[in-house]
C-alpha cells in the first residue's frame, strides 16, 4: 500500500510540474509575441501632406519642406526622397517614437505615429516652422519608384481645361492627368511641375513653371499662374536661356488661357 500510495503521489507532482511549465511556455510565447508587435518599425509609403496642403495656391519651389516622400522598407530601413535627391536611412523605436538616424548634419530626427495613423516629422529646425511636418500614408498607385507627384499634380493642375481665346472658348481641350501624361498640346505626351532644385530659380519673377516633353524626349519650359478662387490657369512663355547665365529667363507673352 505504501509503494502503491508513493508513485500516486510521484505521478501528481510531475503532473503539477507539467501543467505549470507548460503554462510558463505559453506565457513566455504570449509576450513575446506581444513584444514583436511592440518593437516592430513602421512599413509603406508616406507624402508629405503638410507640404501639398500649402501649395494650391502658392509656388511650391518656395514652400519649404525636408522631404517630401518617406518609404520604410523595413523595419528598420527608410528610403528618403528630398525631391532632387534620395537616401536610404537607418530608423529605430525609441520609447513612443522613432528616429530617423542622422538624417540632418549627422543629427537624428524625431517621428511620431499619430492616433490617425500619420506620422509627424519634427523637422522644425529645417523648416523654420511653429510645427513639424504631417505625412499620410497613400498607396503605391503609379508603379513609379516614388509617388508624390502624382499628389503635387492633383493638387496643381490635374484636370481637363478648355483653351479660351479673347474671353472666349475654343474647342481644344487641354488634360492633364495625375500621372503626368497631357494631351492636347502638339504633340506633348508628358509635363513635370517645379518644386524643388535648380528649376525653381529659372524664370524671372519666380513664378511656376512646367516642362513638357514629347516621345522624342525633346522639352519646352512654360511658367503658368493659378489664379486664386477660381478655375483659371495662364500659361505663359519664357526666354530661352542666357549663356552663362543660370537661371534669369524673362517671362514673355499669354500663350494659353485654361479654363476649367
Amino acid at each position: 500500500m505504501k509503494l502503491i500510495q508513493h508513485l500516486i503521489n510521484l505521478l501528481t507532482v510531475c503532473k503539477i510540474a507539467l501543467v505549470t511549465t507548460f503554462s510558463a511556455a505559453l506565457l513566455w510565447s504570449c509576450g513575446e509575441k506581444k513584444q514583436d508587435a511592440s518593437e516592430s518599425g513602421l512599413s509603406g509609403r508616406y507624402v508629405n501632406n503638410t507640404f501639398l496642403q500649402s501649395i494650391p495656391d502658392s509656388i511650391p519651389g518656395l514652400v519649404p519642406a525636408f522631404c517630401y516622400e518617406l518609404n520604410f522598407i523595413s523595419e528598420d530601413s527608410v528610403n528618403v526622397f528630398f525631391g532632387f535627391e534620395e537616401a536610404t536611412l537607418a530608423y529605430k523605436k525609441q520609447g513612443n517614437h522613432y528616429l530617423i538616424m542622422k538624417a540632418m548634419q549627422d543629427k537624428d530626427m524625431t517621428l511620431l505615429l499619430n492616433e490617425d495613423q500619420t506620422l509627424s516629422l519634427v523637422d522644425t529646425a529645417w523648416t523654420s516652422q511653429n510645427t513639424p511636418s504631417e505625412f499620410k500614408k497613400v498607396a503605391m498607385v503609379s508603379g513609379q519608384k516614388w509617388e508624390f507627384e502624382n499628389y503635387l499634380n492633383q493638387q496643381m493642375i490635374a484636370g481637363s481645361y478648355t483653351v479660351y481665346q479673347q474671353d472666349q472658348p475654343t474647342d481644344q481641350k487641354i488634360s492633364f492627368k495625375t500621372d503626368g501624361t497631357i494631351t492636347g498640346i502638339s504633340d506633348y505626351i508628358s509635363y513635370s511641375i517645379c518644386y524643388s532644385g535648380d528649376c525653381v530659380g529659372e524664370v524671372y519673377p519666380t513664378s511656376n513653371t512646367m516642362t513638357l516633353t514629347n516621345a522624342k524626349k525633346e522639352s519646352v519650359t512654360y511658367a503658368f499662374v493659378k489664379s486664386k478662387g477660381s478655375n483659371k490657369i495662364s500659361v505663359y512663355n519664357i526666354e530661352a536661356p542666357i549663356p552663362d547665365m543660370k537661371g534669369e529667363r524673362a517671362i514673355k507673352e499669354l500663350v494659353y488661357d485654361l479654363r476649367k
